[in-house]
C-alpha cells in the first residue's frame, strides 16, 4: 500500500470550455492543438442513469450485462474532456454538451434526470443548442485517431468508458462479453486508468470505497466549477490523479490497464478471450480462467 509523501502537481488556471453546435468546430480545433502538449484525456460523463439497477451481491454475469444494457439504450448527455500531462500540468477542460437525449421520449431513470435538473442541467437548452451526437463522432474520431493519447484517466469509469467507446463511433453497442469488451478498450483507446481502483492502493482513502467527493475532501483538492457536471468532475478526476500518482508513489502496476470492479487487467482479460477463440485452452480447463468480475462497493 502507498504511502503518502509530501508534493504536489501544477494546476494552472482552471478553465472548463463549454461546447455546444456553435463553438463546437472551433472548440475542436482547441482541443486539437492543446493535445500537441498534454497526451492525457481525463473523462467524465453524464447519462440519463440506471435504467437496470444491479443488486448488491449479484453474479458477474449479471452486472456485465445490466452495464451493457444501459449503455446500449441510453443517450449521452455530457462529455467532459481534461487535457493534462505525466507531472500534473493542466492545458484545459472541455465540457461537450449533446442535443440527442430528449427526457420526453427517451429510455431514461425519472429520479436520474431530475437529480441532474437540481445540479443545473438544462435539459431544453441541450435540445436547442447541444451538439448532435453524430457530428460529434464524425469530427471526433479523427481527432483522436490523428493524435497519441497515452492515457485515459477516469473515476470508476466502466460507464464513462463505455459511453465515450459509442461516442467515438468504434462500438455501435457494447459486446456481449467482457473480454471483448477489454479487447475494444484496448485497440480503441490503448492505457486506461481508474482512480477508484488505485485509491484501493493508497493508505487513508478507506480501500477505494468511496465517491469522488470523499476522494478531493481527503487529498485537499478542491474542485472548479459545478458537481455533476462532466466537465467540473472531468478536471476534478486529472488533479486527482496527478496528485495521487505523486503522494503515494504509484507504478504502473497499479495504475495501468485497470477498470474499477475488473479484478484483473484488461490486457490479461484480451490474452484469455484470444485464447479461448482460437481454441487453445482445452474446452475442460476453461472454467479454471478467472471469469469477468464488475463490482460495485
Amino acid at each position: 500500500m502507498g504511502r503518502g509523501k509530501r508534493g504536489h502537481s501544477r494546476r494552472g488556471n482552471a478553465q472548463i470550455r463549454e461546447v455546444w453546435s456553435r463553438n463546437f468546430d472551433l472548440e475542436l480545433a482547441n482541443l486539437n492543438d492543446c493535445l500537441n502538449l498534454y497526451p492525457i484525456l481525463t473523462i467524465d460523463t453524464e447519462f440519463p442513469g440506471f435504467i437496470r439497477s444491479t443488486p448488491w451481491g449479484a453474479i458477474e454475469e449479471k452486472l456485465y450485462d445490466d452495464f451493457r444494457f444501459n449503455v446500449n439504450r441510453t443517450k449521452l448527455i455530457q462529455l467532459g474532456l481534461t487535457a493534462s500531462d505525466e507531472i500534473g500540468n493542466i492545458g484545459s477542460t472541455w465540457e461537450f454538451n449533446f442535443s440527442d437525449f430528449d427526457p420526453q421520449i427517451d429510455t431514461h431513470n425519472a429520479s436520474s434526470v431530475s437529480f441532474l435538473k437540481q445540479n443545473g442541467l438544462d435539459f431544453d437548452k441541450l435540445k436547442e443548442f447541444g451538439i448532435p451526437i453524430n457530428e460529434f463522432t464524425s469530427k471526433a474520431f479523427f481527432l483522436f485517431r490523428k493524435h497519441r493519447i497515452v492515457r485515459w484517466v477516469t473515476f470508476h469509469g466502466l460507464y464513462d468508458i463505455g459511453y465515450l467507446l459509442k461516442a467515438m463511433g468504434v462500438a455501435g453497442e457494447i459486446p456481449e462479453s467482457m473480454e471483448e469488451f477489454a479487447e475494444l478498450v484496448e485497440r480503441a483507446l490503448g492505457n486506461v486508468s481508474d482512480l477508484k481502483h488505485m485509491a484501493q492502493f493508497c493508505e487513508g482513502l478507506e480501500d477505494g470505497k468511496l465517491g469522488l467527493e470523499k476522494l478531493a475532501q481527503l487529498m485537499n483538492q478542491k474542485r472548479f466549477g459545478n458537481k455533476h457536471h462532466a466537465g467540473s468532475d472531468s478536471l476534478l478526476t486529472a488533479s486527482l490523479y496527478a496528485k495521487m500518482k505523486n503522494q503515494f508513489e504509484l507504478g504502473s502496476e497499479v495504475c495501468d490497464g485497470f477498470l474499477y470492479g475488473l479484478r484483473i487487467k484488461l490486457h490479461a482479460k484480451i490474452k484469455l478471450y484470444q485464447n479461448l477463440m482460437f481454441g487453445q485452452i482445452p474446452y475442460g480447463l476453461r472454467a479454471c480462467y478467472p471469469p469477468c468480475y464488475i463490482a460495485y462497493y
